[in-house]
């Protein structure tokens, strides 16, 4: 969840390898089309162009698609409009056409994002709902419900680290701690959520418009018939996003926690 949901603050490697692609389909896109620029249709070059950078894009990223969509214009600028070969512009309808076509190709690489952005989001939601029926399973089997939802959240969110903390007499024990457990967990500096995953007003981070998780690692009450039996502890990546459905399926897991640990108990 968190490699498809996470936002890019700058371009990373599929990205670069993207741009300069593009820029290198750019110039040989005007290279080719050079000697027939007096008979061949300009706005089939445009088309050529704005392909370049929809493919740069879709696969790149939102960077990769603006690089690829300022090296198309700067290739049709210094090829195909006049005075040649210099990045000046003579005609009024060739500096509308290159402004489009710098538009055009922004335009493309953020609905892209945004395409991805929600396929990702539907593809991390069915994860969560698979989670939470997996979890149901092996609670009604009698099984180590703690070690399957603890697995479960560290894949849903890539979480650093995930606990499971029980109420005991000397205090807190934990009875399932997968991840990086080598640091001692201090329930004090972490962010408490609600019971329905909510992060109080002071500890929200908005990263690139998405809210993602506090850094420090967030704690789940654990309540049974209005009991609080301990915590779920979740260390998370660095800026696991943090929306809605990821939060309620989070509380969701720490509530069925807490069931089955009461019904156990009963058995």
């Amino acid at each position: 969840m968190t490699s498809q949901l996470r936002r890019r603050t700058s371009i990373d490697g599929a990205g670069v390898t993207w741009a300069v692609g593009a820029f290198v389909a750019s110039l040989l896109i005007g290279l080719l089309v050079e000697p027939f620029r007096g008979t061949i249709g300009l706005e089939n070059v445009v088309i050529l162009y704005l392909l370049v950078v929809v493919a740069a894009a879709a696969v790149g990223g939102r960077a990769a698609g603006i690089v690829a969509a300022v090296s198309a214009a700067l290739a049709y600028d210094f090829f195909l409009t006049t005075p040649y070969h210099t990045l000046v512009i003579d005609s009024l309808a060739q500096v509308i056409t290159v402004a489009l076509l710098v538009a055009t190709g922004v335009a493309a690489s953020i609905g892209g994002r945004v395409r991805r952005r929600s396929a990702a989001a539907a593809e991390a939601h069915a994860d969560a709902i698979r989670v939470l029926h997996r979890i149901s399973e092996v609670a009604a089997a009698g099984g180590a419900v703690d070690r399957v939802a603890a697995k479960g959240l560290q894949r849903l969110l890539g979480a650093r680290r995930v606990s499971v903390l029980r109420r005991s007499p000397a205090g807190f024990a934990a009875t399932v701690d997968v991840g990086e457990t080598q640091a001692p967990l201090d329930l004090e500096a972490l962010t408490h959520l609600d019971r329905e995953g909510r992060i109080p007003p002071g500890h929200h981070r908005v990263l690139d418009g998405t809210m993602v998780l506090p850094l420090e690692g967030v704690a789940l009450d654990l309540v049974a018939r209005e009991q609080p039996i301990g915590y779920l502890v979740v260390i998370p990546g660095r800026d696991a996003p943090a929306d809605r459905t990821s939060r309620l399926a989070v509380a969701a897991l720490a509530n069925q926690v807490a069931v089955a640990a009461t019904e156990q108990s009963q058995r």
